[in-house]
């Protein structure tokens, strides 16, 4: 093991880093007093790695030595079988490597997928209490890192979610940076974008592929989060199953996800198979960011229990290279890309609401200070029924929960609706989506 990892620490050093797309994701160094570990955790190929080499180009621009990085990844087949006594070995060997760093305090070394090796956290939280390194680490299981976290490395390390390109980053890939002052022309081109960007998502490297390489690529990543974050890591000896399971999950995308129904249409077609797995499922498509189930708003835990989570997906993508029914999946698409541009921001929690009358509200997003948002997500109020329907959930729900203001996000339309004490903010998405602050 000795020998793999000094070459692959060999290998960096002679490498170049690739060529980047600078991601909107703040990654200031910490004060030298603050001694935390930074994680980025996050779906497989949602850019991870390449924020550590983001991070890394920005060091080396401000003068820091190449040789003062260190960067593994534990998703290389050259370490297979190393464990967690095999961590110190990836700091003697740098040492031997660089014997004249052994007192330097402006090292910094890189740990991508470390969740692959148990025990990771002994490891980390050592160099944190006695090494004088900025420490980086990915993950592409939220529970798993987030529980060892709150447990082994509680006060030691600085979690931030990754996810693929926000809206406004997908304009920066496109070369559109300034949305200031607009014409026609340009606004009529951002809202094009908007369209190509709910149906395409924002994975980096499919932004260039064709429709039918989208489909695949995207097809490829959703394979090898199941098979290596799922049926891997769980030992699961159903894998046909579990993709049976998450097919039906991705095409109920947007709606109350009924476990028992789907547990009766597998076991219709005589699979093998219990309630309770299918929900041991759903946890482990959560834990790899696949999937995200939000509750309905209840302040009462029994009541948030009997009903159904709405379940979204980490990318809008993911929805139609799974579709059945592409012609209908733009509400969808739109729901899914308001939750995720929710997620990315500061709130402590995220529901559905369903009022007194059975009316239901998308999202009601509730910050750190306890004020809550009510959201709603409509493809386009046009027709009467629908405009009717979307707004008087929204005025039912703000009177329960005693709120003065709402936002229906939309594909086009703009403008705003004065009902009663009731202000609700219609914004297209694309308008609506630039000016949501994401977490610093």
């Amino acid at each position: 093991m000795r020998q793999r990892i000094k070459e692959i620490l060999i290998e960096f050093q002679k490498s170049s880093l690739p060529s980047l797309f600078k991601r909107h994701v703040p990654l200031a160094p910490l004060p030298k007093n603050v001694r935390k570990a930074l994680v980025f955790i996050g779906m497989r190929r949602v850019g991870k790695t390449y924020l550590m080499y983001q991070h890394m180009e920005e060091a080396l621009s401000l003068g820091r030595k190449k040789d003062k990085l260190c960067h593994i990844n534990f998703d290389d087949d050259r370490l297979s079988g190393f464990s967690s006594d095999d961590f110190q070995t990836i700091i003697d060997v740098y040492f031997e490597m660089f014997p004249e760093h052994v007192d330097a305090d402006d090292l910094i070394f890189y740990f991508d997928e470390i969740q692959n090796v148990d025990g990771w956290e002994k490891f980390i939280r050592r160099l944190i209490d006695k090494e004088k390194m900025e420490i980086f680490i990915t993950g592409s299981s939220a529970k798993s890192l987030s529980r060892e976290i709150a447990t082994n490395l509680r006060g030691r390390c600085l979690a931030a979610e990754v996810f693929p390109l926000s809206f406004e980053e997908y304009l920066d890939y496109r070369g559109i940076r300034d949305i200031s002052n607009l014409t026609s022309k340009q606004e009529a081109a951002l809202k094009n974008h908007s369209q190509t960007y709910l149906w395409q998502g924002g994975f980096p490297e499919t932004l260039d592929a064709t429709e039918s390489m989208h489909q695949r690529i995207i097809q490829s990543y959703v394979n090898a989060a199941v098979f290596r974050d799922v049926i891997d890591r769980h030992n699961l000896t159903s894998p046909h199953l579990v993709k049976l399971f998450l097919i039906q999950c991705l095409q109920n995308i947007a709606s109350p996800l009924s476990v028992t129904k789907i547990y009766h249409i597998l076991k219709s077609r005589g699979e093998t198979l219990s309630r309770n797995r299918l929900y041991e499922y759903l946890e482990y498509f959560e834990d790899a960011y696949l999937l995200f189930s939000i509750p309905i708003f209840e302040l009462s835990a029994r009541k948030r229990q009997v009903n159904p989570s709405k379940i979204y997906c980490v990318d809008t993508g993911i929805i139609n290279a799974y579709s059945i029914k592409p012609q209908t999946e733009a509400s969808a698409c739109l729901e899914n890309a308001t939750y995720i541009c929710l997620r990315r921001q500061e709130y402590e929690n995220i529901f559905y609401y369903k009022t007194r009358t059975g009316k239901e509200v998308d999202f009601v997003a509730q910050r750190p200070n306890g004020s809550l948002e009510l959201v709603q997500a409509c493809a386009q109020l046009q027709d009467p029924d629908t405009r009717k329907r979307e707004i008087q959930a929204l005025v039912e729900a703000a009177k329960e929960l005693e709120i003065e203001q709402a936002t229906i996000v939309t594909t086009y339309e703009e403008e705003v609706v004065e009902f009663d004490s009731l202000q609700i903010t219609v914004l297209p998405y694309w308008k609506w989506s630039l000016t949501q602050p994401s977490k610093s």
